[in-house]
């Protein structure tokens, strides 16, 4: 009989890479900013890399599909980030605006009554006045308008990194449907060949009819397989069409290698990076920061503002009091706005509250997106250093046993032994792709310490 390992090896080379051992490490370059040096020490690089995975967990394949390619389609091809964009545009458009003063009022009066007289003529009353705020009012205003336009960049920032880990994790997805369906294919070509040796066996008497009937179950069973995983990738394309703004039906290359598993940073280091980094809790920093600047600029309002005035009035008998300058000063009640400092002051309440549960939330799913990924990673390491082979010694004694023809129940041993090294190998697929989904959760919880690229691409009108 044709030994397994022997049938095996005229397959696709694609099953001796999954086998092969997880030994490259996902390289993390260092990050831009001034988290550079910090982040860079994060992520360890252990082993040789693999030539179509280059520093930093990018892919530049000429002729592969990579998750950074995927990445820079999607920055620069959402409609969303555009709309946004424009949103936080009109917010820095308001800060030159905020601090200025307003516009000069000017007056004009005339006495109809008083045209064709015999010595004047018409009597007219011009006016000009500028109104100026108490001083300071316009520093708070412009500060005020700054922060908000800083809040508005942080949630372009935001998107664009949320943006860029669903890429990530669409992009993983696409891997594992891709991985499984070969691995599919691979075990359909071996039972295929495994019912034709039963069929030989049977036809010279060896072995019962029902092994050839175990493999066409099998067979069938895989069948079935391919077709779910065949919806499977149909979903996922989808999902990465609609991330790229495309047609649903548009073709997705294939993808390259998934990075292999890295060492990851400590739950301190991760937090660090966090809360100094993390697009939404420094837009909610310049809420805080805008709120306080509105409560100052409450108590402000209360104080009196100043208008100064100059005018010319014919109406006057005497040339001397035509001209005339002046100064208007408003009386301000209590009244008016005690309200207005007392609803500045729960704004500011509201925003420092969202403030500490956003950054109380993120820690959260920051640690257990971190425990997910440090679980995928255990996960791998068990299946390459033990379960994988231990299912290969499982399977080699039952085609040991078949090739002997001890029984008739050994080719049902030999069929379980089989599902039991598909279902690993699915099992392995999916964990790879698992933590490549975490890290990505991680670079964007991290504001894009992960990977140098994502923080570059919060930066404002930046085109990929």
């Amino acid at each position: 009989m044709l030994s397994i390992f022997s049938v095996r090896r005229l397959q696709t080379p694609a099953l001796a890479v999954l086998l092969a051992g997880v030994t490259a490490m996902v390289p993390v370059a260092h990050a831009a900013g001034s988290h550079a040096v910090g982040v860079a020490t994060m992520v360890a690089v252990r082993g040789t890399p693999r030539s179509d995975i280059p520093e930093g967990g990018a892919h530049t394949s000429a002729t592969g599909f990579s998750a950074e390619l995927l990445v820079q389609q999607v920055l620069h091809r959402n409609p969303g980030i555009e709309a946004m964009q424009a949103a936080a545009d009109a917010a820095g458009a308001r800060v030159e605006s905020a601090g200025a003063l307003d516009d000069p009022m000017v007056s004009y009066a005339a006495a109809p009554n008083t045209a064709g007289g015999p010595r004047q003529g018409l009597n007219q009353n011009v006016q000009i006045s500028q109104r100026f705020p108490w001083p300071g009012t316009l520093g708070l205003r412009n500060r005020m308008a700054r922060a908000d336009a800083e809040s508005a960049d942080q949630q372009v920032a935001d998107l664009r990194l949320q943006l860029t880990a669903l890429a990530r994790a669409d992009y993983a997805q696409w891997y594992y449907v891709h991985r499984a369906l070969a691995i599919n294919a691979e075990n359909t070509r071996l039972v295929t060949h495994l019912r034709e040796v039963a069929e030989a066996a049977y036809a010279s008497g060896q072995s019962p009819q029902q092994d050839v009937l175990q493999a066409e179950v099998e067979r069938v069973r895989l069948q079935n397989q391919a077709l779910e995983l065949k919806r499977l990738q149909h979903t996922v394309q989808t999902k990465i069409n609609a991330l790229q703004n495309l047609d649903p039906d548009t073709a997705v290359p294939a993808p390259v290698e998934l990075p292999r598993e890295a060492p990851l940073p400590t739950s301190a280091a991760l937090q660090d990076a966090a809360l100094a980094h993390y697009p939404m809790l420094q837009s909610l920093d310049a809420r805080v920061d805008a709120s306080r600047d509105r409560v100052d600029l409450a108590h402000k309002n209360s104080m009196p503002h100043v208008s100064l005035l100059a005018g010319y009035n014919s109406l006057m008998d005497m040339p001397a009091k035509r001209l005339t300058v002046g100064v208007a000063i408003n009386i301000p009640f209590g009244g008016n706005h005690r309200g207005e400092v007392s609803e500045a002051n729960a704004r500011l309440h509201e925003s420092e509250a969202k403030r500490a549960d956003a950054r109380n939330q993120l820690l959260s799913n920051l640690e257990q997106t971190r425990a997910t990924a440090a679980q995928a990673v255990a996960t791998i390491q068990l299946y390459n250093g033990r379960l994988l082979p231990l299912i290969r010694l499982n399977m080699q004694a039952a085609e040991a046993d078949y090739s002997n023809g001890s029984g008739t129940g050994d080719f049902l041993k030999l069929i379980t032994a089989q599902q039991q090294y598909l279902m690993a190998e699915l099992e392995l697929a999916r964990a790879r792709a698992d933590f490549y989904t975490q890290l990505a959760s991680l670079n964007y919880q991290t504001g894009g310490a992960i990977w140098p690229f994502s923080v570059s691409a919060t930066s404002r009108n930046t085109t990929p």
